[in-house]
């Protein structure tokens, strides 16, 4: 589980800080906006007190000579500004104990018959950061199953990663499904969110490889896990900080005692909006058929390129159809068939 597509440590950092100054020249741009607007108010405001000037100098001598009339204040109503209400979502029971151990939990994937039955972390900032690290963020081979980058409800699609592994934990079991007796009767994915139980049908299997120059090496791995703990660490000095600029006996951060991160001060939250961020991808795709860039179906061409593709590739005949308006779940894991090679399970989520 090496692919470029899961470079978020680099590749989504670089991304944040493209995001981040687009915003910034955005708000530049706003910014000269308003000022020249401001100006042309200004040059406005000046040649009207002109004027208002000479008319007041013209009528002052009248004005002098007749009484002036007692007249009323009216005060105009106050517009109260309008707060949006965020509402809150509570988690389902199920969720409460592990979100105190991970706060990047998102889902619960389960399939009956199988060794299948884990959490599911989205951590978009760093896509591969549980790549290997457990539930609680401790080294582990076997690592923890993840949701690919830009995963939003509307966009029909959540794929997952998780490794092959050789005692059937992870998505060690997944290799089972290339048997069509097995698939058929295993045919329903369970994908719990944070809100939400989801059951999927079993829709294709199919094997798919990853070009070579599209490989993750372990140190674009540990740069971005270094950046990431570099930018928690500079985040709690700050609070640290503050706490002793508001009580000055307070020991001051890092005299004594070195930083000990948890996982809530990482902050592996963004949100890239409604930015498709894998557009050029798709665009150049030209019938390879990537489908870790299709994490993004809320186009229903992109859907239809995705689900035609898929059934094409797979390895036998599910019964099951998806069309435009469908969710679907995408569990994918290393093979051996083809060096480079995945594994592919594709569900489509029905009467929901």
């Amino acid at each position: 589980m090496k692919d470029k597509y899961q470079k978020t440590g680099i590749s989504v950092l670089l991304l944040t800080a493209a995001v981040l100054l687009a915003a910034c020249s955005t708000d530049k741009s706003r910014v000269d906006e308003i000022r020249n607007r401001h100006k042309a108010e200004e040059t406005g405001k000046t040649d009207s007190l002109q004027e208002m000037q000479e008319s007041f100098s013209a009528e002052e001598k009248i004005a002098e000579a007749e009484p002036v009339a007692e007249q009323s204040i009216i005060e105009e109503p106050v517009e109260e500004p309008v707060v949006e209400e965020v509402v809150y979502r509570e988690p389902l029971p199920m969720f409460h104990d592990i979100l105190e151990i991970n706060p990047y939990v998102a889902g619960w994937l389960r399939i009956d018959g199988s060794l299948i039955d884990d959490p599911v972390v989205y951590t978009p900032v760093s896509q591969n950061y549980f790549l290997h690290r457990d539930i609680a963020g401790n080294d582990t081979s076997a690592g923890t199953l993840f949701i690919a980058v830009n995963w939003q409800e509307n966009y029909h699609n959540t794929l997952i990663y998780g490794h092959n592994m050789k005692d059937g934990s992870g998505f060690g079991s997944l290799s089972k499904f290339t048997d069509p007796s097995y698939g058929l009767s295993h045919n329903i994915l369970h994908f719990d969110t944070l809100y939400e139980e989801r059951d999927y049908e079993l829709f294709a299997v199919f094997y798919s490889q990853i070009d070579e120059e599209e490989l993750e090496t372990e140190e674009d791995r540990q740069q971005a896990d270094e950046a990431i703990e570099a930018e928690g660490i500079a985040r709690k000095e700050e609070e640290l900080a503050a706490q002793a600029a508001e009580n000055p006996q307070q020991q001051p951060p890092g005299e004594f005692e070195p930083i000990v991160l948890t996982l809530a001060d990482l902050d592996l939250f963004i949100d890239f909006g409604d930015m498709d961020i894998y557009r050029q991808e798709k665009d150049e795709d030209n019938g390879r058929f990537r489908y870790y860039y299709y994490t993004d179906l809320s186009d229903p061409a992109d859907f239809d390129y995705y689900v035609k593709n898929v059934k094409e590739r797979a390895l036998y005949d599910t019964g099951v159809e998806a069309e435009w308006g469908d969710d679907l779940i995408t569990l994918s894991t290393c093979s051996y068939q083809v060096k480079n090679g995945r594994l592919v399970v594709v569900g489509v989520r029905k009467n929901h």
